[in-house]
This record gives structure tokens, sequence and C-alpha cells, in this order.
């Protein structure tokens, strides 16, 4: 019977999706089917008697799913196991399935966004190494087609190891009197969250292409890192979950966050469990807003932020399959990006309009999560080399109307990165300074001071990495990535060394200060900021800026000569 179906229903999907139907054929082996189903059974089964072996066999002993009393208030499952008058061992066994369902939930979550994120990067590494993926390019197929059919079909064994767990692990949810609806939600969630993290990773394969085996580990290294810290923070039962500063918002990105309504909904005392309360979610707000009241809300949410950031990886996976050489966005959407950015990022940190109690590390937060966006941003928007040279000689094709400078730096694709990272930085800090009044506690003069002094460390990262993609070596985007990370750090090194050998310095806070002004995050490193340090500082990085553009100009002029002038001048 199923070798009559599966014909038809391959030849269904190569109708529906030829890319698709190649990984499907590929993959969906006898052998290979066989072999994920048994270690999926058996793997099912060796965690069901590890819990069964969790289960008291007599009384008399403490155990955490017995009823009697407990011995110590601040431990999880210590109460006294008791027998009624046959001989059996009173137990709350629907505190038992729900550990086994929280379980296999964060089980699921980690097989599914490691495992597949792991094996999109190695295939799409593969197909670059071998020459195949500039041939898919070349097919027909759209490139939401192609990298559907990558999303669906290159972890299809891995959905298939969770698909023969999802009996079990709906069984012992209902077992455990969770929701039903709150776990169909959880499911479209974690879904949403393997789109989401998926598309992160075929977007950093295409960008860091020529890495070679390098980029498969680190995308499944930085996932790891990321889920791992959340998780730790979600599992908190005797701490609130939330931080009232931006890194709330990393919450939405962790499918196990949801996880707390469903342990709700099972109306156990937390004093059993002692995790997963969603009690410090509710807590969490949006602009002073709380939208967490209930699982279907928060649920809603979860997935609208999901939705939101998949939409911009497709833009980025879009313009990066049609054309290796494109920048990920365009100049006109990183405006756009900046801006979703910016709101959601001060959402998370408004949280309270009213005596607000840490201010300092709030505004730390939000720079730091500029940061990181700026630095996607130059990645992201800074051409490769041929695009600079392509736009430096042909931009005089262009009629004199179209022939707008500013117009051009600020939206041709091919132009320097510059004056775009310049303008989104200003939409940026616009945005932000106004919130500063709610965020401080008077010294708002010093806090704007420190979001110019982020913002012109970035311009001068952004000018040292347009120079450095103008290199003639194939490794310029690998040193261009590690020269930035330094500049990044070197201010920081630059305070250690400061604070260490300090004692013979005339004046040691003029120079402590300026060391942190010249890092991306001065108000972080340093909030107390002397009208000299910030002179010396901002003097330091405008000169700096206006050097490596010159040079940058020169680059761009030679650049646009025609072979037959450039080879005039060189005889000259």
């Amino acid at each position: 019977m199923f070798a009559q179906v599966y014909p038809r229903l391959i030849n269904r999907v190569g109708e529906f999706n030829p890319q698709l139907f190649r990984e499907i054929k590929g993959r969906l082996q006898l052998r290979n089917v066989m072999v994920v189903s048994a270690l999926s059974i058996v793997g099912q089964i060796l965690l069901f008697i590890y819990f069964e072996g969790l289960l008291p066999f007599h009384e008399g002993v403490y155990n955490r799913y017995c009823t009697g009393e407990g011995y110590d208030t601040y431990s999880r499952g210590s109460q006294l196991c008791i027998a009624d008058m046959l001989g059996n061992i009173q137990t709350i066994k629907e505190v038992w399935w729900l550990d086994m369902f929280v379980t296999m939930s964060i089980m699921g979550i980690f097989i599914l966004l490691l495992g597949g994120s792991y094996m999109l990067i190695a295939d799409l590494t593969k197909e670059e190494r071998k020459g195949t993926f500039n041939f898919i390019r070349l097919s027909p197929q759209s490139a939401s087609d192609i990298f559907l059919g990558k999303i669906l079909g290159v972890p299809i064994l891995l959905y298939l190891f969770g698909i023969l767990a999802v009996p079990l692990h709906i069984w012992s949810g209902l077992s455990a009197n969770v929701s039903f609806p709150l776990m169909i939600m959880f499911y479209l969630i974690l879904g949403a969250s393997c789109l989401f993290f998926y598309g992160a990773s075929l977007v950093f394969s295409l960008v860091t292409e020529g890495w070679g085996n390098f980029q498969a580990p680190l995308g499944a290294i930085f996932i790891f890192f990321f889920l791992f810290s959340v998780m730790g923070v979600t599992l908190e039962s005797n701490a609130p979950a939330y931080t009232e500063t931006s890194l709330d918002w990393f919450l939405l990105f962790y499918p196990g966050t949801f996880l707390a309504y469903l342990v709700d909904s099972t109306f156990l005392s937390q004093t059993t469990l002692g995790y997963l309360s969603a009690d410090a979610l509710t807590n969490v707000s949006w602009y002073g807003q709380g939208w967490w009241e209930n699982g279907f809300s928060g649920g809603f949410l979860i997935l609208l932020n999901y939705g939101i950031w998949t939409f911009w990886l497709y833009q980025g996976l879009k313009r990066r399959f049609a054309n290796p050489l494109a920048t990920v966005i365009t100049k006109s959407q990183s405006y756009a990006l900046s801006f979703c950015f910016i709101v959601t990022n001060l959402g998370f940190a408004l949280q309270s309009l009213d005596g607000y109690r840490d201010f300092p590390v709030t505004i730390q937060v939000i720079q730091v999560l500029n940061l990181i966006l700026f630095l996607l941003l130059i990645a992201g928007l800074t051409p490769s080399r041929q695009s600079l040279t392509d736009w430096a000689r042909f931009r005089h094709e262009n009629s004199r109307e179209n022939r707008v400078l500013w117009r051009d730096l600020a939206f041709s694709e091919k132009s320097p990165a510059v004056l775009a990272i310049a303008l989104n930085l200003l939409l940026v800090n616009l945005y932000i300074i106004p919130s500063l009044f709610f965020l401080s506690n008077g010294n708002v003069m010093e806090l704007i001071f420190g979001l110019m002094l982020g913002a012109f460390s970035i311009l001068i990262y952004v000018s040292v990495a347009q120079l450095l993609m103008t290199l003639k070596t194939a490794k310029r985007g690998l040193i261009t990535s590690l020269t930035v990370v330094v500049l990044n750090i070197s201010p920081l090194f630059g305070l250690l060394l400061f604070n260490v050998s300090n004692q013979n310095l005339d004046n040691p806070l003029l120079l402590q200060g300026i060391l942190a002004n010249l890092s991306p995050l001065p108000i972080t490193l340093n909030t107390a900021q002397s009208l000299s340090a910030i002179a010396i500082s901002l003097s330091l990085q405008i000169v700096t800026i206006i050097g490596f553009n010159l040079k940058m100009t020169k680059i761009l002029a030679l650049a646009g000569m025609s072979e037959t002038k450039r080879l005039m001048m060189t005889d000259n």
C-alpha cells in the first residue's frame, strides 16, 4: 500500500514545489526513515522509563510527587510519601505528567531549532561548495519556492522525529490537565520560531559565503547560547523572569516562554511545581501597557513578533538569492527596519513611566541593542567592491536630474553606505531622545552626548568597513569583520590597561573619559563625563570620519576613470 501511495505523493509534491521534491527524494529513503523512527520511539521509551524511576516505591521517604507534608519549604518535591489502606503510595500524577510534558517541550525546542538550523547552514554550504546553488539560482523557481523547499525538505527527518513524539507529548499534557487549545497555540509558536531561526540561518549562510565548514558550527553555537540563556531566565520561579529593560524583548524569541501559560492552565500549585510561573509574564508591558494577561493574547503577540522579523529576514533572502553581490537590504528598507526596531526596543524599555528604578541600566541596554542593530546594518548595507566600482564608473551615465549625489548616497544600492547609516542613526536617536526625560534623573544632556558619541563611533566603523571592502583580496569580507570587532573592543581593553597603570598620569579621569567616549557604548562604560573629554573625543571622531571618507572619495574617483585615462595618468 505504502509503495503505491508514496510515489504518487512525491509526484504531487514535485508539481507543487520542485525544490521540496528534490530535498525529500534525497533524504526520505526507507533506511533513513526506519533509523529516525527507531531513534524517536526508543528515545520516548527511555524518557518514560526515566520518569517512572522518579516515582516513589515505598512510604516514609520524601519525593516530589508525594502528597504528605514537606520537610523543607524551600525545596521542590520534598513531600513525605504516605500510603493508603491498600498500601498504594499516594502521588500527584498530574505533576508527574506535567514534568514529562515540559521536559519533552524543551527538548523539542532545542532539537528542532538547533538541529534544523545546523542542517540548513550545512546544506547551503555544501551546495555553494559544489556549485549547484548557482544552478538553482538559474532555475525558473522563485526565491520563496526555493527557500520554502529548503526549510520544509532539509530537516524533514527531524520533523519525522518530532511528529512521532507528538502523541506522547499531547497525552502527557492532557493527563496533566493542560489546556488543549493552548497546546495548539504552543505548536503554532514552535512552528513560527522554526521559520524565524531557519530564515536567520539561511541569511547567515548566504552572508558568510566563503567561511567554509565554520558556518554551521558557528550558527548552531550562537543559537544554543541564546536559547540556553533565555531558558535559564524563564525557568526561574523565585525571581521574576522580566528585567524591566529591553532585554525582555528576547522572551518573545524563545518558544519556551509560552510554556508558563500551559503550566498555569493546570491550576497546580506553584509551591509544588517551582518553575515556569506566568506571574512574571503578566508584569511585562510595552509602553506601559500590559498585554500578557492570558495565554491567547500573549501567544498572539509572540506570533506577531516572529511574523514581523521573519518578514525582514525574507527580504534579505530574496535579495541575496537573486544576486550574491547585492546588499542584504536596500537603503530604503533599512530606514523602515530601523524604525521597527527602535519602536519595539524602546517599548520594552518604557514599561513604567513613573519612578523608574534603574534608569542607567535601562539606557545602557538600549544602546547595546542599538549597537547590534547597526553592526548588522553595516554588514547588510555595505556594497561589494564590484558594486562600488560600477557605481563610480557608470554614475555619470544617469541623466542630470537623476544625478544627485546625496540621493545616490541615501538610496542607491551600489553607493557607499556611510550616509545611509548616518540617516539611520539620526532616525533612531531622534526617536530615543524624548524618552530620556522619562528614563533619566535629570542628566539628559549627558545622555544625549553619550548617544552622539556612540553614533560617531558607529560612523567610524562604517567608514573603515567601506574602505576595507575596496581591497583586492578575496578575504576582504573576513578582514572587514575582524577589523570592526577589534575597533569595538579596543577601547574596552584600553580602559582595562588604564585601570592597571594610571598611577603616573597627571589627569587620569580625562584619559578615562576619552577612552570611554571612543567606544560605541560611552553611556555603559562611563556615565559621568567632563566637557573637555567630550570635546576631545568628538574632535577625534570627526577628524577620523573625515579622513577615512576623503580616502574613500579618492579611491572611488580613481575607480570611476576609464581604463585609457587611468593608463595615461600612470604613464605621466
